[in-house]
């Protein structure tokens, strides 16, 4: 039994150092290699087109909740199923601005009338004066508190209106299938109140979490 088993043994060894000099067997390996590493790249393209990719962080737009040049991950799967709801974070293109990506957060959904306002609150221990920014939505504050932590207002600057086309007097209607975004940086954003609102198409993702640098890898809100 065991002679026999080293007797196929050293009959394969043999078939295959046979093979190894077949040019047609080389050939046969080698397209199997290559439809290989083909169904792997078009597997990566799929899982960047429709599920997840990596995006980095340009600007300051969305400071201190995100930090320029961090890495973040965007999954794009849920919207699939459902639309974006206030306080997301997400990837989307701008009207007219082709394919480059952009990072802000969902603050008022279709049909919904967003406003600005500001007001002046006075810290009763210091006696010191702050400005307070807030958002109207149907004429109701919007409750922010999950995410204002990490806001960032520059100092001097005051809270930036609603002009983009379509504003009356400061307050915007969002039309059907968009929505109005804002950066978390209030006073140096690019964003809905200047170009207006969102279509739903142009939304890439939701933005997850940040992933590099490891150091402040973390989930965000």
């Amino acid at each position: 039994m065991e002679t026999a088993n080293n007797n196929k043994k050293k009959t394969r060894a043999a078939a295959e150092k046979l093979h190894a000099n077949d040019k047609g067997y080389k050939a046969a390996s080698n397209i199997d290699f290559l439809i290989f590493v083909a169904g792997l790249i078009l597997a990566m393209i799929a899982i960047r087109a429709f599920v997840m990719e990596p995006v980095r962080v340009d600007g300051p737009s969305m400071q201190n909740t995100l930090q320029n040049g961090e890495r973040c991950i965007v999954e794009k799967v849920s919207y699939w199923f459902t639309k974006p709801k206030t306080g997301d974070i997400v990837i989307l293109h701008f009207p007219n601005r082709g394919n480059e990506n952009f990072v802000k957060r969902v603050i008022a959904t279709e049909g919904q009338t967003i406003e600005l306002g500001e007001e002046l609150v006075t810290d009763p221990e210091t006696n010191i004066n702050r400005v307070n920014y807030y958002v109207l939505i149907d004429g109701e504050r919007l409750d922010e508190s999950q995410w204002a932590d990490t806001w960032l207002f520059d100092e001097g600057y005051r809270n930036i209106p609603i002009t983009c086309e379509g504003a009356v007097d400061g307050k915007y209607t969002v039309p059907e299938g968009c929505v109005f975004v804002m950066g978390d940086h209030r006073t140096n954003s690019q964003d809905s109140r200047y170009v207006g609102a969102i279509p739903l198409s142009d939304i890439v993702g939701r933005l997850h979490g940040v992933i590099y640098p490891f150091s402040a890898r973390r989930s965000v809100d």
